[in-house]
Protein backbone atom coordinates (compact mmCIF):
# COMPACT_ATOMS: atom_id res chain seq x y z
CA UNK A 1 0.00 0.00 0.00
CA UNK A 2 0.66 3.49 0.50
CA UNK A 3 2.77 3.30 3.53
CA UNK A 4 4.99 0.50 2.04
CA UNK A 5 5.19 2.93 -1.53
CA UNK A 6 6.77 5.74 0.80
CA UNK A 7 8.86 3.77 2.60
CA UNK A 8 10.41 2.35 -0.42
CA UNK A 9 10.65 5.93 -1.92
CA UNK A 10 12.15 7.87 0.84
CA UNK A 11 14.98 4.83 1.26
CA UNK A 12 15.62 5.10 -2.29
CA UNK A 13 16.36 9.00 -1.93
CA UNK A 14 18.80 8.16 1.09
CA UNK A 15 16.71 9.11 3.93
CA UNK A 16 16.70 7.57 7.89
CA UNK A 17 12.97 6.19 8.22
CA UNK A 18 11.12 5.26 11.64
CA UNK A 19 8.46 2.76 10.47
CA UNK A 20 5.34 2.05 12.73
CA UNK A 21 2.43 -0.30 12.14
CA UNK A 22 0.65 -2.96 14.23
CA UNK A 23 2.11 -5.99 11.99
CA UNK A 24 5.22 -6.61 12.87
CA UNK A 25 5.83 -9.21 9.73
CA UNK A 26 4.98 -6.63 7.28
CA UNK A 27 7.38 -3.96 8.78
CA UNK A 28 9.80 -6.43 8.31
CA UNK A 29 9.11 -7.41 4.41
CA UNK A 30 9.12 -3.84 4.16
CA UNK A 31 12.38 -3.23 5.49
CA UNK A 32 13.41 -6.15 3.47
CA UNK A 33 12.30 -4.24 0.65
CA UNK A 34 14.53 -1.14 0.85
CA UNK A 35 17.63 -3.30 1.14
CA UNK A 36 18.80 -1.76 4.56
CA UNK A 37 20.42 -3.84 6.71
CA UNK A 38 19.19 -2.29 9.89
CA UNK A 39 21.14 1.18 10.00
CA UNK A 40 19.08 3.24 8.49
CA UNK A 41 15.54 1.75 8.85
CA UNK A 42 13.70 1.24 12.56
CA UNK A 43 10.45 -0.55 13.26
CA UNK A 44 8.28 0.05 15.69
CA UNK A 45 4.60 -1.56 16.51
CA UNK A 46 2.45 0.76 17.17
CA UNK A 47 -1.45 1.30 17.78
CA UNK A 48 -1.70 4.89 15.88
CA UNK A 49 -5.40 5.51 17.81
CA UNK A 50 -3.34 4.81 21.07
CA UNK A 51 -1.64 8.38 22.05
CA UNK A 52 0.39 6.65 24.78
CA UNK A 53 1.49 4.47 21.93
CA UNK A 54 2.17 7.29 19.49
CA UNK A 55 4.58 9.78 21.80
CA UNK A 56 6.76 6.64 22.90
CA UNK A 57 7.26 6.21 19.52
CA UNK A 58 8.06 9.54 18.79
CA UNK A 59 10.47 9.49 21.57
CA UNK A 60 11.78 6.21 20.30
CA UNK A 61 12.29 7.31 16.84
CA UNK A 62 14.16 10.68 17.50
CA UNK A 63 16.56 8.91 20.17
CA UNK A 64 17.22 6.17 17.68
CA UNK A 65 17.96 8.73 14.31
CA UNK A 66 18.52 11.74 16.10
CA UNK A 67 15.94 13.89 14.10
CA UNK A 68 12.70 13.67 12.24
CA UNK A 69 12.22 15.82 9.20
CA UNK A 70 8.90 14.36 7.64
CA UNK A 71 6.16 12.80 9.01
CA UNK A 72 4.26 10.83 7.05
CA UNK A 73 0.50 10.40 8.95
CA UNK A 74 -0.85 7.78 6.63
CA UNK A 75 -2.64 5.14 8.21
CA UNK A 76 -6.22 4.17 7.68
CA UNK A 77 -9.66 1.93 7.00
CA UNK A 78 -12.48 1.79 5.73
CA UNK A 79 -16.13 -0.26 6.12
CA UNK A 80 -17.53 -1.61 3.24
CA UNK A 81 -19.81 0.56 1.89
CA UNK A 82 -23.24 0.77 4.35
CA UNK A 83 -25.50 2.94 4.59
CA UNK A 84 -25.46 5.07 8.04
CA UNK A 85 -28.19 3.63 9.79
CA UNK A 86 -26.62 0.28 8.80
CA UNK A 87 -23.26 1.15 10.32
CA UNK A 88 -22.71 -0.38 14.10
CA UNK A 89 -21.47 2.76 16.53
CA UNK A 90 -18.22 0.78 17.36
CA UNK A 91 -17.16 0.24 13.97
CA UNK A 92 -18.25 4.21 12.96
CA UNK A 93 -16.03 5.15 16.27
CA UNK A 94 -13.25 2.72 14.87
CA UNK A 95 -12.79 4.61 11.57
CA UNK A 96 -12.72 7.78 13.51
CA UNK A 97 -10.08 6.74 15.99
CA UNK A 98 -7.49 5.40 13.41
CA UNK A 99 -8.25 8.11 10.41
CA UNK A 100 -8.55 11.11 12.36
CA UNK A 101 -7.24 10.29 16.01
CA UNK A 102 -4.34 8.88 14.44
CA UNK A 103 -3.33 11.89 12.40
CA UNK A 104 -3.88 13.96 15.60
CA UNK A 105 -1.52 11.88 17.77
CA UNK A 106 0.77 11.90 15.18
CA UNK A 107 1.08 15.34 14.54
CA UNK A 108 0.23 16.78 18.59
CA UNK A 109 3.20 14.11 19.34
CA UNK A 110 5.95 14.74 16.42
CA UNK A 111 4.87 18.82 16.03
CA UNK A 112 7.51 20.42 19.04
CA UNK A 113 10.25 18.53 17.24
CA UNK A 114 9.55 19.39 13.94
CA UNK A 115 9.05 23.40 15.16
CA UNK A 116 13.00 23.26 16.14
CA UNK A 117 13.67 21.85 12.92
CA UNK A 118 15.54 24.23 10.07
CA UNK A 119 13.28 22.73 7.83
CA UNK A 120 10.45 20.14 8.49
CA UNK A 121 6.98 18.61 6.66
CA UNK A 122 3.70 17.02 7.88
CA UNK A 123 2.02 15.18 4.70
CA UNK A 124 -2.08 14.04 5.83
CA UNK A 125 -3.01 11.36 3.68
CA UNK A 126 -6.96 12.36 3.17
CA UNK A 127 -8.98 11.19 -0.02
CA UNK A 128 -11.50 12.27 -2.06
CA UNK A 129 -13.87 11.30 0.66
CA UNK A 130 -11.86 14.28 2.81
CA UNK A 131 -13.41 16.66 -0.50
CA UNK A 132 -16.80 15.50 -0.28
CA UNK A 133 -18.89 12.94 0.82
CA UNK A 134 -19.93 10.17 -0.79
CA UNK A 135 -22.70 7.55 -0.79
CA UNK A 136 -21.99 4.55 1.69
CA UNK A 137 -19.10 6.19 2.96
CA UNK A 138 -19.99 7.98 5.91
CA UNK A 139 -17.55 7.17 8.77
CA UNK A 140 -14.67 6.89 6.45
CA UNK A 141 -15.50 10.55 4.92
CA UNK A 142 -16.47 12.14 8.32
CA UNK A 143 -12.67 11.37 9.30
CA UNK A 144 -10.95 12.45 6.31
CA UNK A 145 -13.04 15.51 6.34
CA UNK A 146 -12.01 15.86 10.30
CA UNK A 147 -8.04 15.01 8.71
CA UNK A 148 -8.70 17.79 6.21
CA UNK A 149 -9.86 20.44 8.50
CA UNK A 150 -7.25 19.84 11.19
CA UNK A 151 -4.83 20.59 8.53
CA UNK A 152 -5.99 23.69 6.87
CA UNK A 153 -6.14 24.96 10.51
CA UNK A 154 -2.68 24.20 10.60
CA UNK A 155 -1.44 25.50 7.87
CA UNK A 156 -2.29 29.07 8.71
CA UNK A 157 -0.96 28.66 12.39
CA UNK A 158 2.03 27.58 11.13
CA UNK A 159 2.84 29.74 8.38
CA UNK A 160 5.75 31.44 8.15
CA UNK A 161 7.45 28.66 10.82
CA UNK A 162 9.94 25.80 9.07
CA UNK A 163 6.92 23.87 8.84
CA UNK A 164 5.17 23.08 6.12
CA UNK A 165 1.72 21.25 5.66
CA UNK A 166 0.65 19.25 3.12
CA UNK A 167 -2.73 17.69 2.29
CA UNK A 168 -2.94 14.78 -0.23
CA UNK A 169 -6.49 13.81 -1.71
CA UNK A 170 -5.83 10.65 -3.85
CA UNK A 171 -8.76 9.06 -5.89
CA UNK A 172 -8.96 5.20 -5.68
CA UNK A 173 -6.02 3.49 -5.42
CA UNK A 174 -4.76 -0.01 -5.72
CA UNK A 175 -4.05 -0.86 -2.24
CA UNK A 176 -5.89 -3.68 0.35
CA UNK A 177 -7.53 -1.11 2.00
CA UNK A 178 -11.30 -2.38 1.05
CA UNK A 179 -9.96 -6.15 1.56
CA UNK A 180 -8.51 -5.51 5.20
CA UNK A 181 -12.28 -3.60 6.52
CA UNK A 182 -13.08 -4.52 9.63
CA UNK A 183 -16.46 -5.14 8.62
CA UNK A 184 -15.66 -8.37 6.61
CA UNK A 185 -15.03 -11.69 8.32
CA UNK A 186 -14.84 -14.20 5.71
CA UNK A 187 -11.86 -14.45 3.11
CA UNK A 188 -14.42 -14.82 0.29
CA UNK A 189 -15.85 -11.86 0.92
CA UNK A 190 -12.60 -9.85 1.50
CA UNK A 191 -11.49 -11.40 -2.03
CA UNK A 192 -14.53 -10.09 -3.47
CA UNK A 193 -14.46 -6.38 -2.00
CA UNK A 194 -10.80 -6.01 -3.12
CA UNK A 195 -11.58 -7.48 -6.45
CA UNK A 196 -14.55 -4.67 -7.05
CA UNK A 197 -12.55 -1.82 -5.73
CA UNK A 198 -9.34 -2.52 -7.23
CA UNK A 199 -11.55 -2.71 -10.30
CA UNK A 200 -12.31 0.84 -9.96
CA UNK A 201 -9.43 1.94 -8.61
CA UNK A 202 -7.64 4.05 -11.21
CA UNK A 203 -3.91 4.96 -9.69
CA UNK A 204 -1.18 2.40 -8.04
CA UNK A 205 0.47 3.46 -4.98
CA UNK A 206 4.22 4.30 -6.94
CA UNK A 207 2.42 6.91 -8.55
CA UNK A 208 0.40 8.54 -5.59
CA UNK A 209 3.97 8.65 -3.25
CA UNK A 210 5.85 9.97 -6.39
CA UNK A 211 3.16 12.72 -7.16
CA UNK A 212 3.28 13.57 -3.65
CA UNK A 213 7.25 13.53 -3.15
CA UNK A 214 6.81 16.30 -5.96
CA UNK A 215 4.52 18.68 -4.14
CA UNK A 216 6.56 17.95 -1.05
CA UNK A 217 9.68 19.72 -2.68
CA UNK A 218 7.08 22.28 -4.78
CA UNK A 219 5.65 23.08 -1.46
CA UNK A 220 2.21 22.78 -2.03
CA UNK A 221 -0.46 22.95 0.53
CA UNK A 222 -3.04 20.38 -1.45
CA UNK A 223 -3.09 17.95 -4.36
CA UNK A 224 -5.72 16.07 -5.75
CA UNK A 225 -5.18 13.01 -7.43
CA UNK A 226 -6.61 10.95 -10.00
CA UNK A 227 -9.10 11.70 -12.50
CA UNK A 228 -11.70 10.15 -10.72
CA UNK A 229 -11.46 12.48 -7.96
CA UNK A 230 -11.01 15.29 -10.06
CA UNK A 231 -14.09 14.55 -11.91
CA UNK A 232 -16.48 14.05 -9.15
CA UNK A 233 -14.86 17.24 -7.02
CA UNK A 234 -15.98 19.21 -10.07
CA UNK A 235 -18.92 18.09 -10.38
CA UNK A 236 -19.96 19.21 -6.73
CA UNK A 237 -18.97 22.41 -7.33
CA UNK A 238 -20.49 22.74 -11.02
CA UNK A 239 -24.07 20.97 -10.17
CA UNK A 240 -24.03 21.80 -6.34
CA UNK A 241 -28.27 20.83 -6.15
CA UNK A 242 -27.87 17.94 -8.67
CA UNK A 243 -24.45 16.32 -6.65
CA UNK A 244 -26.22 14.44 -4.11
CA UNK A 245 -28.33 12.48 -6.13
CA UNK A 246 -25.67 12.04 -8.95
CA UNK A 247 -22.82 10.38 -6.47
CA UNK A 248 -26.07 7.94 -4.92
CA UNK A 249 -26.25 6.79 -8.17
CA UNK A 250 -22.84 6.37 -9.43
CA UNK A 251 -21.63 4.90 -6.02
CA UNK A 252 -24.59 2.55 -5.05
CA UNK A 253 -23.90 1.18 -8.41
CA UNK A 254 -20.07 0.91 -8.68
CA UNK A 255 -20.11 -0.46 -4.46
CA UNK A 256 -22.83 -2.06 -3.97
CA UNK A 257 -23.68 -4.27 -7.72
CA UNK A 258 -26.85 -3.42 -10.10
CA UNK A 259 -28.73 -5.15 -7.54
CA UNK A 260 -28.06 -3.12 -5.16
CA UNK A 261 -28.91 -4.07 -1.22
CA UNK A 262 -29.34 -0.93 0.39
CA UNK A 263 -32.39 2.01 0.25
Amino acid sequence: GLGREFALQFSAAGSRLALCDLDMDGLAETQRLTGDDGSRVSLHTVNVSDRQQVNQFAENAIAIHGAVDILINNAGITLTPQVFTDIPPAQFDKVMAINFSGVYNGIHAFLPHLLQRTEASIVAISSLGGLVGLYGYSPYCASKFAVSGLCESLQSELAGTAVSVLLVHPGGVKTDLMRNAPNLESTSAREAADFTFRRGALQTPQQVVGKTLKAMRKNKRQIILGADARAVYAMRRLLPRRFPSLVRMIFSQVMFGSEGNNP
